[in-house]
């Protein structure tokens, strides 16, 4: 097992954590900045974690805990991140609100008037908006609206940290749903999980209905103020930059677990963009400073989140047949149920169909032996083992054979659905195919550790995307589907049913 460096988590983050910097917009920047900086460094481990996964199937257990651990560690870190944003913008917050009550108690002390009037030697600001010189640029209706847009979107960071906040509990969820051991356990957390999700999406909705009125209003000023100032030019080429922007927003969605963070993130980065250029045109230095610096800490990874995908677990206990005299069954210890899972395929020997429950001797101390009468008209199927493939119940219906049972059928479950004829299943040609997409080719070593999950899997090509099946139970290929994308972060991968 190729070992991997544990780069020391407190070494990352020491400077964000315990630094006592001075309370100014520059220095809050630096501690966003090396906060991402600290996120970034614990992805390359993960990554690195995840190609030895992929290609050292004699050491998953460790690999697949440190993993856990290495997520587990993101989480916090991406909390860290949030609490040193939080200082940034609430910082800028204040300022902006100290700037607008000056501005504020200087109209109260004019005639109303439906243009303002010309300011003459209004000091630059770093916040763009409260410059003063936008006074003698628009008519107060606008002013207005500009300086609303600007006070809400205060709101709308605050709606972008508390989507963030149910994210990390999704993503925690989905690292206790991996950890769990019962299936019980497993559907009390997918259900907390969709609790969760829905509280986002709703959170998601408001987030994108603020952020498109406030970027539609900004733009509108914006594009007002070049009008009158005749920079035609500069109008022209924002545009073509914002134009850009929301065609990469909308090129990326349905790529990352928020369409809207997605389009908050392009749409904010032209913005600011667009911004820098309006202080420019109007010799504000102050608030061209102030924008370029927010720009840099505007970090894609923090908005571009990757889809909380839950594999969902089968919790098929697999059992090989063994004899065990004399038998552990008794009144005590009765033969149980057979239990039908609702997900996964399991293979099972029926050894008998009988009107009457057999004695225990019959049964030649075979175990584990489970039975039913959900089927065959009501009358006692019994069954032995639990195994993964049919290949391997053969061997178990061979076994039982040389024991003296009388042709011993092997039998499977697929998603809950009892099939006793498996021949006859197949030639139905039912399953569940995998369509690959995102890569020009299949490397050899997805190939390969697709033909080990299923030796008769077939390779086929339909347009842009890699038909591969097909495979019994659509929990089978969404677990292959799983280990590809994990093995090649280009691939994606979608379970279709073959009818």
């Amino acid at each position: 097992m190729r070992k991997l460096a544990f780069v020391s988590i407190l070494s990352l983050v020491a400077p964000l954590a315990f630094a006592q910097p001075k309370m100014d917009s520059a220095s809050l920047e630096r501690g966003v900045v090396r906060a991402q900086q600290s996120i970034d460094s614990l992805n390359v481990l993960i990554a690195q974690a995840r190609d030895s996964y992929a290609a050292e199937s004699d050491s998953r257990e460790s690999l697949a805990a440190q993993i856990a651990s290495y997520e587990a560690e993101a989480v916090r870190l991406k909390r860290e991140y949030d609490k040193a944003l939080l200082a940034l913008n609430s910082y800028e917050q204040r300022a902006f609100a100290q700037t607008y009550k000056q501005v504020v108690a200087a109209q109260m002390q004019q005639a109303p008037e439906e243009t303002a009037t010309v300011a003459v030697n209004y000091p630059k600001r770093a916040n763009l908006v409260s410059n003063g010189l936008f006074e003698s640029l628009l008519s107060a209706s606008d002013l207005r609206l500009l300086r609303s847009a600007q006070t809400d979107e205060s709101a709308v960071v605050a709606k972008v940290k508390e989507y963030l906040r149910h994210y990390d509990k999704m993503v925690a969820l989905k690292l206790e749903y991996e950890r769990v051991d019962t299936e019980e356990a497993a559907d009390s957390v997918l259900q907390v999980l969709d609790s969760v999700r829905n509280e986002a999406d709703a959170v998601e909705d408001k987030l994108s209905s603020m952020w498109h009125n406030i970027f539609d209003n900004k733009v509108y000023i914006y594009n007002l103020i070049m009008e009158k100032g005749g920079n035609m030019e500069l109008l022209s080429a924002s545009e073509q930059e914002l134009s850009a922007a929301l065609a990469k927003s909308e090129q990326r969605v349905g790529e990352f677990e928020s369409d809207a963070l997605v389009e908050y993130y392009y749409r904010k980065q032209a913005l600011l963009g667009y911004e820098s250029k309006v202080a420019v045109s109007l010799e504000l230095d102050s608030a061209r400073d102030s924008l370029q610096r927010v720009k840099k800490t505007l970090v894609e990874s923090a908005y571009l989140v990757p889809k909380v995908n839950i594999v969902r677990r089968s919790f098929i206990e697999h059992e090989p047949i063994k004899v065990i005299k004399p038998t552990i069954y008794n009144t005590k210890n009765p033969i149980p149920h057979t239990k039908i899972y609702d997900y996964g395929t399991v293979y099972r020997v029926r050894i008998g169909i009988y009107t009457n429950r057999p004695n225990l001797s019959a049964l030649r101390g075979v175990t584990p032996l489970s039975y039913t009468d959900r089927y065959h008209d009501g009358k006692y199927a019994y069954f032995v083992g639990g195994f993964r493939s049919e290949e391997e119940a053969q061997e178990g219906a061979k076994y039982l054979t040389k024991l003296g049972f009388r042709a011993p059928q092997v039998v499977m479950w697929v998603d809950g659905e009892y099939i006793s004829n498996i021949a006859e299943w197949k030639s139905k040609n039912l399953g569940f195919n995998i369509e690959i997409t995102g890569v020009a080719t299949l490397s050899d070593a997805v190939k390969t550790h697709i033909s080990l999950r299923n030796e008769g899997c077939r390779f086929s090509r339909v347009g842009g995307a890699f038909i591969v099946g097909t495979f019994a139970s659509k929990a089978d290929a969404e677990l292959v589907v799983s280990e590809i994308v994990a093995m090649d972060g280009n691939i994606k991968a979608e379970v279709k049913s073959v009818k």
